[in-house]
């Protein structure tokens, strides 16, 4: 196995009452690297968070950190530290309490170093109030600052930047290039690639709970500019792509339920003048923009005609 991985995960899947919740998953992190994840909801970005943070059981495969097999030695997870959207925390307690109580794993902390830490991120006049009253922003900050405290080998972190305006942005992803100087690798899961492509050196694309595609970002850059694609957002979307195979001898692709193709704002019209017709309801159409949906619709192989899915 190669030193220089922090992480590698082999095959890894997790199997809820018969649901996957991560399906054959495997990758490798770097010592010092920090890798995005990106995914719509429910693409399981935050199932394997959880998983690699001890969270959820393993199914089927493995988990190295630092070499150790932490599907076999549990003890092997308390060099991660995650923080998941929204963080979790006792609600009724102090801010002191539960770092106190949540840093016990990697070693007793004494008020002064919990103090020095909160420093960090301006939250030491929060000390003595309890997490119930703390803003989003705050309960971010404090997830990062048991981060610093811990000082975890692997930082999980889910949708850290969702909701927060740009100068809290800024603000942490200082800290985050902080805690990978101080030497720990780092996942960061978002929605779209856009907040992670400054601080990310791949990106790990995640799709209907298992890995599309694992990128640099100038392969994703390549990808955006790859083709345009217009697209119908539609009920049933593998019906309505089989009637644009056959009324307009389209390739089309599948995203979700967007019908994608290959045309422009007329050839959108016409479809959507058609489908009107034959009465299936178009909830929106246009042209795809987005730079994160342009790199799946680029990664998204071209939809094969089916027979079993009625309009009803």
């Amino acid at each position: 196995m190669n030193k220089n991985n922090l992480l590698v995960v082999n095959n890894l899947s997790v199997i809820i009452k018969d649901r996957f919740l991560v399906k054959n998953v495997s990758f490798s992190l770097p010592v010092g690297e920090c890798y995005g994840i990106v995914g719509e909801d429910r693409s399981g970005k935050t199932s394997l968070l959880k998983v690699l943070s001890g969270s959820l059981p393993i199914s089927q495969g493995q988990i190295f950190i630092e070499n150790e097999d932490a599907s076999a030695n549990l003890s092997a997870f308390a060099k991660t530290s995650v923080c998941l959207d929204p963080p979790v925390f006792f609600k009724f307690q102090t801010v002191l309490n539960n770092l106190q109580y949540l840093s016990m794993l990697s070693g007793v902390h004494s008020k002064k170093e919990i103090i020095e830490v909160l420093k960090k991120f301006n939250l030491e006049k929060k000390l003595k109030t309890r997490v119930l009253f703390l803003s989003y922003f705050e309960k971010k900050l404090m997830a990062l600052a048991l981060a610093f405290l811990t000082k975890p080998k692997l930082m999980l972190l889910d949708e850290p930047f969702k909701n927060l305006p740009e100068a809290q942005i800024k603000q942490l992803k200082e800290h985050l290039t902080q805690l990978q100087l101080n030497g720990s690798s780092i996942l960061i899961s978002s929605q779209k690639i856009e907040n992670l492509e400054e601080d990310c050196s791949k990106i790990i694309f995640m799709q209907d709970r298992e890995i599309k595609q694992i990128l640099t970002n100038n392969q994703c850059e390549k990808l955006v500019g790859e083709k345009e694609f217009a697209f119908v957002k539609v009920k049933y979307p593998h019906y309505t792509g089989t009637l644009l195979i056959k009324n307009f001898g389209l390739k089309v692709k599948i995203l979700g339920n967007k019908v994608l193709f290959n045309g422009d704002e007329e050839k959108t019209s016409e479809i959507v003048r058609h489908l009107t017709v034959s009465k299936i309801e178009t909830y929106s159409a246009g042209m795809i923009t987005q730079k994160t949906e342009k790199i799946f619709a680029s990664l998204t192989p071209f939809f094969k005609e089916e027979k079993n899915e009625e309009n009803s």
